[in-house]
């Protein structure tokens, strides 16, 4: 009786068309899963004043959906897509729900190359509630379900009508609002990202597209600066002395939370108290993203040129220093060099085994241990170029990226559901973890003072990209540029370079009002090392000889 009873209500016995099927996956996705979408439209244009234009926003999205679905379903393949769809969309959307990420080919690269621990961080239970609810069930209902074969001729037939009806929908959606849509899509371009799981699948696409270029590209190095020679410095007191520097490529700091910079809660109290600090005002990053910024701030290319994909073809500015007998070293607390560091001295703090700061995580102080086995004072002292890639202030867990004694903003958000925090705990978090990096910076000011009689010595620090906390319901990071709030392009750069160094510091502090990009980064390096080459003749640098 049981067995009867289960068997009645089998999907594998109910029958649905195909065409049905798919309608109704579209109009479920559409539902469920553009939530973000909507509420970035309904920012824009109040539903009061304009629900015809929201509802027929809603019409042509529903269309373009059921002519994506119904152009890629057929019958062997349906199942296959429609439970891809629904999976994709349950899981891109929480994230586009909860931090306003949105899923474009850098993004994607960018979760790509995020290790274990970060992706630990953005793991909520909600996530995995959502994507049960509106992700697995789905897709198990849809497989279970049974669609009725159809002979050739009606397949074609059932085919031709609805792609049919799917661009009626999209017409007559856009047709009665047609100014508003070319102001809409003219205006507010950005909108259309949070389309899902179009735009996740789309940029899919487009990141395979990158991988087949990758594999038929030629393995060969695109040399730069071939003609870089080292040059005489012109300051006869430091001519005789090595040069060193660390260079800190910060992580996810924006620049208006630097106190330094006028922002009002002191941030930077250690470094506010040293003497020699120059910080930059209105500095930009390459990027939105670190995959994209970090290799960008070291290439020949600049922003204006630099192209992700042949990124990793092309020799970058530590390539040219190594050459040329810079003693060049990496060390990282981060997730990787993004492929700047491949062809000079690698270390990895990001465990125990190299860094002694460990607690809940690996602590960025920790890359200064072993500082002078890495860097001597007695024999033969060299040219030398140290980075340390910090952790900085990665989200969404902020409150993780400090040792306990910095929690001086409280309260402290301790979600990585940012969404579901107010702003000032979330704020006192991220705030609290640049206290952190104040601590690091003035930590490695000292490290170095101690090096001042051997060498000429300076410390660079410049993240990769800003940050939204939650401004108009955006967090984290990652948009494409063009659309991306000043929040995520905006980043500090400060410079510690004392008097006797050899660097003009006349001309330093008249560049720090004036706007600067990750395009200083390559000629100032060189500069510094008193290395000169055609290739960036012409461009800005921090660093002129007394």
């Amino acid at each position: 009786m049981m067995h009867t009873w289960l068997s009645k209500l089998s999907l594998s016995t109910r029958q649905i068309g195909l065409d049905y099927l798919i309608f109704l996956t579209a109009l479920f996705l559409v539902i469920t899963a553009n939530l973000g979408f909507f509420q970035h439209a309904l920012s824009i244009y109040d539903f009061k004043n304009n629900a015809g234009f929201i509802i027929s926003l809603g019409g042509m999205l529903l269309g373009l959906l059921w002519l994506v679905l119904q152009l890629l379903c057929y019958r062997l393949s349906y199942r296959f897509v429609l439970i891809l769809m629904v999976i994709v969309a349950a899981v891109c959307a929480y994230f586009t729900d909860s931090y306003g990420t949105i899923f474009d080919r850098d993004m994607l690269l960018n979760g790509l190359q995020t290790d274990q621990a970060e992706a630990r961080d953005l793991l909520a239970p909600a996530f995995f509630i959502r994507v049960l609810l509106l992700g697995i069930l789905p897709a198990f209902l849809i497989f279970k379900v049974a669609v009725p074969r159809l002979s050739w001729k009606k397949a074609v037939q059932h085919k031709a009508v609805t792609l049919i009806l799917a661009v009626a929908l999209i017409a007559v959606s856009l047709l009665p609002f047609g100014d508003q849509y070319a102001s809409f899509f003219r205006q507010h371009k950005q909108v259309r990202y949070y389309t899902n799981p179009i735009t996740p699948v789309y940029s899919a696409f487009k990141l395979l597209k990158v991988s087949y270029d990758d594999m038929t590209r030629p393995t060969s190095m695109i040399t730069h600066a071939t003609d870089a020679k080292k040059v005489s410095v012109a300051n006869t007191t430091t001519a005789s002395k090595p040069k060193l520097m660390v260079f800190v490529v910060g992580e996810t700091v924006r620049g208006d939370h630097i106190s330094l910079n006028g922002y009002p809660r002191d941030t930077m109290p250690l470094l506010s108290k040293q003497a020699n600090i120059y910080s930059f005002k209105d500095a930009s990053a390459c990027g939105t993203s670190t995959a994209y910024s970090v290799p960008c701030m070291f290439s020949y290319l600049g922003q204006k040129d630099y192209d992700i994909d042949e990124a990793k073809y092309h020799e970058n500015v530590l390539d040219t220093l190594s050459r040329l007998g810079v003693k060049v070293v990496w060390r990282d607390n981060n997730s990787s060099s993004k492929g700047v560091a491949d062809r000079v001295t690698y270390e990895d703090f990001k465990t125990a085994t190299l860094n002694p700061v460990c607690d809940v995580e690996c602590r960025d102080v920790g890359m200064l241990s072993g500082f002078d086995k890495l860097v001597p004072i007695s024999g033969k002292p060299q040219d030398t170029l140290i980075l340390l890639h910090q952790m900085g202030n990665h989200g969404p867990a902020y409150y993780k990226r400090y040792p306990k004694e910095f929690e001086v903003f409280k309260p402290v958000c301790k979600s990585n559901e940012l969404s579901q925090c107010d702003s000032s705990s979330l704020i006192n978090g991220y705030d609290n973890a640049i206290l952190y990096t104040d601590y690091f910076l003035n930590t490695t000011i000292e490290t170095l003072k101690k090096y001042e009689q051997t060498y000429d010595v300076t410390m660079v620090y410049m993240s990769d990209h800003g940050e939204s906390l939650g401004e108009n319901n955006i967090y984290l990071h990652g948009l494409p540029y063009k659309i991306a709030p000043k929040a995520q392009k905006h980043v500090p750069l400060i410079v510690w370079s004392p008097t006797d160094n050899g660097v003009d510091a006349a001309s330093l502090q008249s560049m720090v009002a004036k706007p600067v990009s990750h395009d200083i980064i390559t000629p100032s390096l060189l500069s510094f090392y008193g290395i000169q080459t055609q290739e960036v003749a012409d461009k800005q640098t921090l660093f002129k000889a007394q």
